[in-house]
């Protein structure tokens, strides 16, 4: 008998290279990934949906409406394969904490079937700074393989600023590891992706029951610059890291 597609997740902090592992799984043939679909605004359509919706803006906005109107039928639109093995989308901790989000996250805890691959980065000073660099400078949040980089200019960093964003997000993860405990889940760490996207690919087509498949990354790394050399009062904030209990990079 055919198996029925699975069902699966991606939840993770804000940058922490999700759209990156988004677009580089749908390299898979047999694999549908949706991106940002339960944001502010809906971006990140794949497959058959997206072709409608970019052939009907009025069936675009029915959609991005009916996500909260209607959360369950919108849930189950997102998650139909169209014929794929597996169908996903990705959900941010951002969204998930606000109390708008909290019938979409209901529905995530109490369907113990669909998978959950949460996507963490080590290095959190790297995704704050990274996170400023989006909101303050360039606005730009990917870069698509081969395109050109935003520039990105030294800046001062709000040390407490930085020590809040980083303890939030790891209360965060903590919150929604155990809020998924029950869901079969995968970890996949960012600094594993960047250095070997293949194989950190194939875990996850492994967890979604799917063969190994040649991948191709579709994204740049914006911000590249080391920490010492971005930041202007590094030192005071590598000080108050280590003084916090944090690693310094």
């Amino acid at each position: 008998m055919p198996q029925p597609p699975v069902r699966f997740m991606i939840a993770c902090a804000a940058r922490t290279g999700s759209t990156m592992l988004v677009r580089t799984l749908r390299s898979h043939p047999a694999l549908l990934v949706h991106g940002e679909v339960w944001g502010d605004r809906m971006v990140g359509l794949d497959g058959p949906l997206a072709r409608a919706c970019e052939d009907d803006a009025a069936a675009f906005e029915a959609l991005q409406r009916a996500r909260f109107e209607h959360p369950g039928e919108s849930m189950r639109r997102f998650l139909d394969a169209h014929g794929a093995a597996a169908a996903g989308f990705k959900l941010k901790f951002d969204e998930l904490v606000q109390p708008q989000w909290s019938g979409i996250r209901a529905l995530v805890e109490a369907d113990r079937d669909l998978r959950i691959v949460f996507l963490r980065r080590r290095d959190l000073l790297r995704r704050y700074l990274s996170h400023r660099v989006v909101l303050q400078q360039t606005g730009v949040t990917n870069v698509p393989a081969g395109g050109i980089l935003p520039e990105v200019a030294p800046f001062a960093v709000d040390i407490d600023d930085c020590l809040r964003d980083i303890a939030e997000t790891r209360r965060r993860e903590r919150e929604f590891e155990a809020a998924f405990a029950g869901h079969p889940s995968l970890r996949v760490v960012y600094e594993e992706l960047a250095a070997d996207p293949q194989a950190q690919c194939d875990r996850v087509f492994a967890f979604l029951g799917l063969a190994p498949a040649p991948v191709r990354v579709a994204t740049e790394r914006i911000v590249r610059a080391p920490p010492d050399a971005l930041v202007l009062n590094y030192p005071e904030l590598q000080a108050a890291l280590r003084a916090s209990g944090e690693t310094a990079a």
